[in-house]
């Protein structure tokens, strides 16, 4: 299948215009494309600090909640790991789901900004309406569907902010430098969870999406114009 697969002109002709593709001289050394890929770098980095500090601990939300309405531990923590792995997650996996059709109705900065907005609402929704299992339960989705949903957006947004010839380049440093980004809230987010209420702890961290928000002012829209190319670096 892979022979029968062509590359397309454009990236034919950004080829043989350019010595090296995907330069990190070039990248960083022209002030567009740098812009583009530092602020792109900060937004993933949020998305992946709040995974790892607000999303993934909906399972430990459910677990607290129910020890807290008199479960033993061992039935808490089995329930929790049905909340999280079944019914928040397909909440989060429908959320995926929407995203792209979001980004063509909203444009890509307008489904992340309510994306985000939505995200940082039901942070403390989550943590502090529920007073039952149930109710929980009805949370969860909505929980997973607006903190994990927005991730799918990376791969529709990064590589429409840069040029042929820096496109795959672009896009990689945005994610993979926003996990090196992010990475210290693996270690920052398990300290503040250790010293204060868990749902004080997710509420404050879910404060992050809301910065997201502050990091998109700098990037383009980029819904409905053709994929950038060489000229368009003025």
């Amino acid at each position: 299948m892979q022979a029968g697969v062509r590359e397309p002109e454009r990236w034919k002709r950004a080829g043989a215009a350019h010595r090296e593709m995907g330069s990190f001289a070039e990248l960083f050394g022209t002030p567009r494309w740098a812009r583009h890929a530092i602020f792109g770098l900060l937004l993933a980095a949020v998305g992946l600090s709040t995974f790892w500090g607000v999303v993934v601990a909906g399972q430990d939300l459910t677990r607290a909640l129910l020890l807290r309405t008199g479960w033993n531990p061992a039935s808490a923590a089995q329930q929790a790991k049905f909340a999280y792995g079944f019914v928040q997650s397909a909440g989060m996996f429908l959320g995926l789901l929407a995203m792209g059709p979001l980004c063509e109705r909203l444009g890509r900065r307008g489904a992340f900004v309510l994306m985000h907005l939505c995200a940082a609402g039901i942070v403390p929704i989550a943590c502090y309406l529920p007073h039952s299992y149930g109710q929980l339960l009805a949370v969860l989705p909505f929980f997973g569907f607006f903190t994990g949903g927005m991730h799918a957006g990376y791969a529709v947004y990064f590589p429409e902010l840069f040029p042929d010839q820096l496109r795959a380049t672009g896009a990689g440093v945005c994610f993979n430098g926003g996990r090196i980004v992010a990475a210290p809230m693996l270690w920052l987010s398990g300290a503040i969870k250790e010293r204060i209420d868990l749902r004080l702890a997710m509420v404050s961290l879910g404060a992050l999406y809301i910065v997201g928000i502050f990091f998109l002012l700098f990037l383009p829209e980029t819904r409905g114009g053709p994929l950038m190319a060489d000229e368009d670096q003025s």
